[in-house]
């Protein structure tokens, strides 16, 4: 059972991840993703980050469709995604140790253009552009999520947020930043 709030944060990364508009998420819409990210960051798909980004995303794509198509249309609809999130990834988070956390940290490692473990402000937009969070929107996550407003994000902290996203209940938790307000 969800509470309001993940429920609310599940709507959000459902629009985040259907990419066209039309209502499901689909391999299309995964696929539009990982270009969006590789192209916003300069990278291709056949050097080391752009395969983990794309062998991330999936993974979590056939994962999704294991767990939460209920139909077996191979798309998911806003209602698949509700409810299946729900009983594979926040009832059961081992799941999204195994599935989720490995896209997150290529695309958070692919934002992390130098390497030096953290994401600034710019990494931050170009990621959250791909995602298509509004810039506005963009720039509240950004200063929620660096606490120690030191104008980075260690990637640590990221994907612990991207977790929090996807799992908390906790209303005051800082994850629920991640894509902006909530």
């Amino acid at each position: 059972m969800t509470t309001e709030l993940q429920s609310r944060k599940l709507d959000k990364a459902f629009g985040h991840l259907d990419i066209d508009g039309n209502g499901h998420v689909d391999h299309v819409d995964v696929v539009a993703l990982g270009s969006r990210l590789l192209a916003g960051f300069g990278e291709e798909p056949t050097n080391a980050k752009g395969q983990d980004v794309i062998n991330g995303l999936e993974t979590f794509w056939q994962t999704l469709l294991s767990a939460i198509d209920l139909d077996g249309d191979r798309r998911v609809s806003p209602h698949e995604w509700r409810a299946g999130m729900t009983s594979a990834f926040i009832e059961d988070r081992a799941r999204f140790e195994a599935a989720l956390r490995p896209a997150a940290e290529a695309v958070i490692r692919l934002a992390d253009t130098d390497g030096d473990g953290v994401v600034a402000r710019e990494e931050f937009h170009t990621l959250q552009h791909a995602f298509g969070t509004p810039a506005h929107e963009i720039d509240q996550a950004f200063t929620r999520l660096d606490t120690d407003g030191s104008g980075t994000v260690t990637v640590d902290e990221l994907v612990a947020a991207a977790r929090e996203f996807y799992t908390s209940d906790d209303p005051h938790s800082g994850g629920n930043w991640l894509f902006g307000p909530v």
